[in-house]
């Protein structure tokens, strides 16, 4: 049963990438009506999580910014689901322009282990998946709870990334990391697990992962942090080492906030504001 549902998903994601992209730009779209419509949840967060990290704002400031947030995930929805699926020489079609590439390039001809760390956007899958034609990454996920969607998922993410294992793999994430590979880490979100402490974004308590500076201190990888950024033309990428950002896991969390806050604000509208980053913090603003 689930092949053939695998085999449902795969057709309809698909199906989906070969329609015009103008459709998804397109708020009015019928499309995006019926999609919006059972994704309120999603916006209810969205809305929370900017009336909290943006409380001086003018509350005109923070509803455009949430419709903008909403139009760009109908977009990011064809986008992503197009770097799924699209051919490589669809892929190495799109405008890519890099600023330091030099800094991760140098690691991988050294063979040194690289947690390359990132922030997360709605348009990760597709700079995901444009990143990896240039360098040879690795990435972290949350398994889906459904087998099929795991393993579309799954399928999407390998069309370009060389390998790909659990967040909780902690073990597998050393190994590749000793051998000198090149593994995506997102910090921004609250995993609530031993490996995090309460920190601060945008000025509110939350927690924050601290792996990334404990994971350099057993291995002796180098921090690179990856920023990127929609276009009018494609998408632009920027690098930096950060190896020597913290001397401890307290001073750790909060640089790499303060670092995440200042791309965020450069482009709030395509950072991903979907997940409840503050629920272990202050679940009250989610109910």
């Amino acid at each position: 049963m689930n092949n053939i549902i695998l085999a449902l998903l795969i057709g309809l994601t698909k199906s989906l990438s070969l329609l015009p992209r103008s459709i998804f730009e397109n708020k009015n779209s019928s499309i995006w009506k019926v999609l919006s419509r059972r994704m309120q949840k999603r916006k209810k967060i969205i809305t929370a999580n900017i009336y909290h990290c943006y409380p001086d704002k003018d509350i005109n400031w923070k509803d455009e910014l949430i419709e903008k947030i909403w139009d760009d995930t109908f977009l990011a929805l064809y986008e992503n689901n197009f770097a799924w699926n699209a051919t490589k020489k669809q892929i190495v079609e799109y405008h890519c322009e890099y600023q330091n590439a030099e800094i991760l390039s140098k690691a991988q001809s050294e063979k040194k282990g690289v947690l390359l760390l990132f922030r997360h956007s709605v348009f990760l899958e597709l700079s995901a998946r444009l990143i990896s034609e240039k360098f040879l990454i690795y990435g972290m996920e949350r398994p889906n709870n459904s087998a099929a969607l795991q393993a579309l998922q799954q399928r999407g993410r390998l069309k370009g990334m060389q390998g790909l294992t659990s967040k909780s793999n902690v073990q597998e994430l050393i190994k590749w990391i000793k051998e000198g590979k090149t593994v995506l880490y997102g910090p921004d979100q609250d995993y609530r697990n031993k490996r995090s402490i309460v920190s601060s974004f945008f000025g509110k308590r939350c927690l924050t992962t601290t792996a990334p500076y404990t994971l350099k201190k057993i291995t002796g990888c180098k921090l690179i942090y990856l920023d990127f950024y929609k276009t009018n033309i494609g998408y632009k990428f920027e690098l930096s080492d950060i190896s020597n950002i913290a001397e401890s896991k307290e001073e750790f969390a909060e640089k790499i906030n303060r670092l995440i806050e200042e791309s965020v604000n450069r482009a709030p509208e395509h950072y991903l504001w979907h997940h409840r980053r503050f629920k272990s913090q202050a679940p009250e603003i989610y109910d």
